[in-house]
Protein backbone atom coordinates (compact mmCIF):
# COMPACT_ATOMS: atom_id res chain seq x y z
CA UNK A 1 0.00 0.00 0.00
CA UNK A 2 3.10 2.32 0.54
CA UNK A 3 5.48 3.24 -2.77
CA UNK A 4 8.47 5.50 -3.48
CA UNK A 5 9.41 7.54 -5.61
CA UNK A 6 11.76 7.17 -8.64
CA UNK A 7 13.39 9.20 -11.08
CA UNK A 8 13.62 7.88 -14.78
CA UNK A 9 16.56 7.02 -17.29
CA UNK A 10 16.13 6.86 -21.01
CA UNK A 11 17.83 5.07 -23.46
CA UNK A 12 17.94 5.09 -27.06
CA UNK A 13 19.83 2.54 -29.71
CA UNK A 14 19.84 4.63 -33.51
CA UNK A 15 19.48 1.74 -35.98
CA UNK A 16 22.43 2.26 -38.79
CA UNK A 17 22.33 0.91 -42.77
CA UNK A 18 25.13 0.51 -45.62
CA UNK A 19 25.30 0.09 -48.98
CA UNK A 20 28.28 -1.11 -50.80
CA UNK A 21 29.09 -1.03 -54.29
CA UNK A 22 31.70 -3.09 -56.15
CA UNK A 23 32.63 -2.55 -59.95
CA UNK A 24 34.21 -4.21 -62.77
CA UNK A 25 38.29 -4.53 -62.97
CA UNK A 26 39.29 -5.82 -66.23
CA UNK A 27 37.35 -6.99 -69.32
CA UNK A 28 36.90 -10.82 -67.60
CA UNK A 29 35.82 -9.38 -64.20
CA UNK A 30 33.39 -7.58 -66.60
CA UNK A 31 31.78 -10.55 -68.80
CA UNK A 32 31.43 -11.97 -65.16
CA UNK A 33 29.92 -9.14 -64.00
CA UNK A 34 27.44 -9.09 -66.98
CA UNK A 35 26.81 -12.94 -66.51
CA UNK A 36 25.61 -12.44 -62.65
CA UNK A 37 23.51 -9.54 -63.36
CA UNK A 38 21.50 -11.14 -66.15
CA UNK A 39 20.99 -13.56 -64.11
CA UNK A 40 20.21 -11.38 -60.99
CA UNK A 41 17.37 -9.25 -63.61
CA UNK A 42 16.04 -12.76 -64.66
CA UNK A 43 14.88 -14.13 -61.36
CA UNK A 44 14.85 -10.30 -59.75
CA UNK A 45 11.08 -10.68 -58.98
CA UNK A 46 11.38 -13.60 -57.61
CA UNK A 47 13.77 -12.69 -55.04
CA UNK A 48 12.07 -9.94 -54.60
CA UNK A 49 8.89 -11.90 -53.87
CA UNK A 50 10.48 -14.22 -51.48
CA UNK A 51 12.67 -11.43 -49.51
CA UNK A 52 9.05 -9.51 -49.00
CA UNK A 53 7.58 -13.27 -47.86
CA UNK A 54 10.44 -13.60 -45.31
CA UNK A 55 10.09 -10.12 -43.84
CA UNK A 56 6.27 -10.47 -42.98
CA UNK A 57 7.30 -13.93 -41.25
CA UNK A 58 9.54 -12.28 -39.27
CA UNK A 59 7.25 -9.31 -38.33
CA UNK A 60 3.78 -11.85 -37.63
CA UNK A 61 6.48 -13.97 -35.24
CA UNK A 62 7.91 -10.32 -33.52
CA UNK A 63 4.42 -9.41 -32.59
CA UNK A 64 3.38 -13.02 -31.53
CA UNK A 65 6.82 -12.56 -29.23
CA UNK A 66 5.18 -9.48 -27.71
CA UNK A 67 1.53 -11.10 -27.20
CA UNK A 68 3.30 -13.39 -25.14
CA UNK A 69 5.43 -11.18 -23.12
CA UNK A 70 2.60 -9.23 -21.65
CA UNK A 71 2.56 -9.59 -17.86
CA UNK A 72 0.27 -9.88 -15.51
CA UNK A 73 -2.81 -8.80 -15.90
CA UNK A 74 -4.53 -5.36 -17.50
CA UNK A 75 -7.26 -2.79 -17.24
CA UNK A 76 -7.52 -2.95 -21.17
CA UNK A 77 -11.01 -1.47 -22.06
CA UNK A 78 -12.87 0.60 -19.69
CA UNK A 79 -15.75 2.17 -20.44
CA UNK A 80 -18.50 4.38 -18.01
CA UNK A 81 -22.32 5.81 -17.19
CA UNK A 82 -23.02 8.14 -15.18
CA UNK A 83 -24.71 7.78 -11.79
CA UNK A 84 -26.67 9.93 -9.25
CA UNK A 85 -24.69 11.88 -6.71
CA UNK A 86 -22.07 12.50 -9.58
CA UNK A 87 -20.81 9.02 -8.87
CA UNK A 88 -20.01 6.61 -12.30
CA UNK A 89 -19.88 3.29 -13.09
CA UNK A 90 -16.88 1.87 -14.85
CA UNK A 91 -16.99 -1.49 -16.53
CA UNK A 92 -13.28 -2.83 -16.83
CA UNK A 93 -11.80 -5.80 -18.92
CA UNK A 94 -9.30 -7.76 -17.26
CA UNK A 95 -7.07 -9.78 -19.34
CA UNK A 96 -4.65 -12.90 -18.11
CA UNK A 97 -7.30 -14.16 -15.43
CA UNK A 98 -6.38 -17.52 -14.13
CA UNK A 99 -9.41 -19.37 -14.14
CA UNK A 100 -9.59 -23.90 -13.96
CA UNK A 101 -6.79 -24.56 -16.49
CA UNK A 102 -7.40 -21.54 -18.63
CA UNK A 103 -3.90 -18.37 -17.33
CA UNK A 104 -5.49 -16.36 -19.76
CA UNK A 105 -8.76 -16.12 -19.46
CA UNK A 106 -10.77 -12.46 -19.64
CA UNK A 107 -13.58 -10.70 -17.47
CA UNK A 108 -15.22 -7.81 -16.85
CA UNK A 109 -15.83 -6.10 -13.18
CA UNK A 110 -18.52 -3.61 -12.69
CA UNK A 111 -16.75 -0.39 -9.95
CA UNK A 112 -19.12 2.65 -8.99
CA UNK A 113 -17.24 5.79 -7.53
CA UNK A 114 -18.54 6.80 -4.16
CA UNK A 115 -18.82 10.61 -3.99
CA UNK A 116 -20.30 10.96 -0.66
CA UNK A 117 -17.22 8.61 0.91
CA UNK A 118 -14.54 10.53 -0.09
CA UNK A 119 -14.94 13.26 -2.96
CA UNK A 120 -11.43 14.63 -3.48
CA UNK A 121 -10.11 10.79 -4.09
CA UNK A 122 -12.95 9.97 -6.48
CA UNK A 123 -12.33 13.39 -8.32
CA UNK A 124 -9.25 12.43 -8.74
CA UNK A 125 -10.23 8.53 -10.16
CA UNK A 126 -12.33 10.26 -12.63
CA UNK A 127 -9.26 12.39 -13.95
CA UNK A 128 -7.33 9.44 -14.23
CA UNK A 129 -10.26 7.31 -16.28
CA UNK A 130 -11.14 11.07 -18.45
CA UNK A 131 -7.05 11.01 -19.45
CA UNK A 132 -6.96 7.19 -20.26
CA UNK A 133 -4.43 6.73 -17.56
CA UNK A 134 -5.51 3.43 -16.37
CA UNK A 135 -5.71 1.95 -19.76
CA UNK A 136 -3.10 -1.30 -20.03
CA UNK A 137 -1.99 -0.83 -16.27
CA UNK A 138 -0.83 -3.81 -14.57
CA UNK A 139 -2.23 -5.43 -11.40
CA UNK A 140 1.81 -4.83 -10.00
CA UNK A 141 1.08 -6.45 -6.34
CA UNK A 142 -1.53 -9.27 -5.68
CA UNK A 143 -1.80 -10.15 -1.50
CA UNK A 144 -3.57 -13.36 -1.26
CA UNK A 145 -6.62 -12.52 0.48
CA UNK A 146 -5.67 -9.28 1.50
CA UNK A 147 -5.41 -6.49 -1.74
CA UNK A 148 -4.84 -6.63 -5.69
CA UNK A 149 -2.91 -3.24 -6.40
CA UNK A 150 -2.63 -1.55 -9.91
CA UNK A 151 -2.26 2.35 -11.07
CA UNK A 152 1.00 2.80 -12.44
CA UNK A 153 1.09 3.80 -15.92
CA UNK A 154 2.94 1.84 -18.52
CA UNK A 155 4.51 4.60 -19.52
CA UNK A 156 7.07 6.65 -17.33
CA UNK A 157 6.81 9.80 -18.76
CA UNK A 158 3.02 9.38 -18.13
CA UNK A 159 3.31 8.29 -14.58
CA UNK A 160 5.59 10.95 -13.69
CA UNK A 161 3.74 13.61 -14.36
CA UNK A 162 0.92 12.21 -12.26
CA UNK A 163 3.34 11.87 -9.02
CA UNK A 164 3.97 15.27 -9.17
CA UNK A 165 0.31 15.78 -8.63
CA UNK A 166 -0.66 14.51 -4.95
CA UNK A 167 -3.97 15.30 -3.85
CA UNK A 168 -5.22 16.31 -0.52
CA UNK A 169 -6.48 13.16 2.13
CA UNK A 170 -10.22 12.55 2.46
CA UNK A 171 -11.96 11.51 6.32
CA UNK A 172 -12.54 7.67 6.29
CA UNK A 173 -16.07 7.60 6.41
CA UNK A 174 -16.49 4.38 4.47
CA UNK A 175 -14.88 0.73 6.10
CA UNK A 176 -12.26 -1.15 4.03
CA UNK A 177 -14.81 -4.24 3.25
CA UNK A 178 -14.47 -6.50 0.44
CA UNK A 179 -14.70 -4.87 -2.70
CA UNK A 180 -13.89 -1.61 -1.78
CA UNK A 181 -11.43 0.65 -4.16
CA UNK A 182 -8.95 2.60 -2.20
CA UNK A 183 -6.26 4.79 -3.17
CA UNK A 184 -2.37 3.69 -1.69
CA UNK A 185 -0.47 6.12 -0.20
CA UNK A 186 3.00 6.95 0.52
CA UNK A 187 2.03 9.00 3.68
CA UNK A 188 -0.39 11.61 4.69
CA UNK A 189 -1.50 13.94 1.40
CA UNK A 190 0.30 11.36 -0.56
CA UNK A 191 -2.33 10.08 -2.94
CA UNK A 192 -1.61 9.89 -6.50
CA UNK A 193 -2.48 6.52 -9.00
CA UNK A 194 -2.01 3.71 -7.10
CA UNK A 195 -5.11 2.20 -5.62
CA UNK A 196 -5.82 -1.30 -4.61
CA UNK A 197 -9.36 -3.69 -4.13
CA UNK A 198 -9.81 -5.19 -1.24
CA UNK A 199 -10.08 -8.83 -1.39
CA UNK A 200 -11.50 -9.09 1.88
CA UNK A 201 -12.61 -7.11 5.44
CA UNK A 202 -9.65 -5.45 5.89
CA UNK A 203 -10.83 -2.57 8.59
CA UNK A 204 -7.93 -2.25 10.64
CA UNK A 205 -6.39 -0.02 7.72
CA UNK A 206 -9.69 2.30 8.43
CA UNK A 207 -7.78 3.85 11.41
CA UNK A 208 -4.44 4.21 8.59
CA UNK A 209 -6.37 6.36 6.56
CA UNK A 210 -7.24 4.83 4.22
CA UNK A 211 -10.54 5.86 2.52
CA UNK A 212 -12.67 4.11 0.09
CA UNK A 213 -13.59 5.74 -2.88
CA UNK A 214 -15.58 3.28 -4.63
CA UNK A 215 -17.17 -0.30 -4.61
CA UNK A 216 -17.11 -3.16 -7.24
CA UNK A 217 -20.42 -3.95 -7.98
CA UNK A 218 -19.86 -7.20 -10.19
CA UNK A 219 -16.89 -9.43 -11.16
CA UNK A 220 -15.21 -10.04 -7.68
CA UNK A 221 -14.68 -13.62 -8.81
CA UNK A 222 -12.42 -11.99 -11.76
CA UNK A 223 -10.79 -9.91 -9.12
CA UNK A 224 -9.79 -12.93 -6.93
CA UNK A 225 -8.87 -15.14 -10.54
CA UNK A 226 -5.79 -12.32 -11.10
CA UNK A 227 -2.80 -14.33 -11.12
CA UNK A 228 -1.32 -14.34 -8.04
CA UNK A 229 2.33 -15.63 -9.46
CA UNK A 230 4.72 -12.99 -8.98
CA UNK A 231 2.77 -11.69 -5.48
CA UNK A 232 5.10 -8.93 -4.42
CA UNK A 233 8.36 -9.40 -6.27
CA UNK A 234 7.32 -6.47 -8.78
CA UNK A 235 9.79 -3.04 -7.48
CA UNK A 236 7.75 -0.58 -7.82
CA UNK A 237 10.62 2.22 -8.22
CA UNK A 238 11.40 -0.05 -11.67
CA UNK A 239 8.05 0.15 -13.23
CA UNK A 240 7.98 3.94 -12.21
CA UNK A 241 11.33 4.06 -14.03
CA UNK A 242 11.07 1.53 -16.91
CA UNK A 243 7.30 0.88 -17.08
CA UNK A 244 5.21 -2.05 -18.96
CA UNK A 245 8.70 -2.70 -20.47
CA UNK A 246 10.11 -3.72 -17.18
CA UNK A 247 6.86 -6.08 -16.10
CA UNK A 248 7.17 -7.60 -19.69
CA UNK A 249 10.60 -8.09 -19.31
CA UNK A 250 10.83 -9.63 -15.71
CA UNK A 251 7.57 -10.90 -14.71
CA UNK A 252 5.68 -12.69 -17.92
CA UNK A 253 2.54 -14.57 -17.81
Amino acid sequence: LRYKKQQKKLDSIIPLSSIMQIGPEDDMQSNKNNKWSNLCSRYRRYIFLIAVLVSAILLVFSLGRGQEGDSRESASTISTTSTDGNGRKFSIKLGNLVIGDDSKATGTILIETKPDWAPLGVDRFHNLIDAQFLEDCRFFRVVNNFIVQFGMNGDPNVQKKWEQKPIKDDKVLQTNDRGTVTFATAGPGTRTTQLFINSKKNKFLDSEGFAPIGIVLSGMEFVDAINDKWGEKPNQGKITEYGNEYLDKNFPG
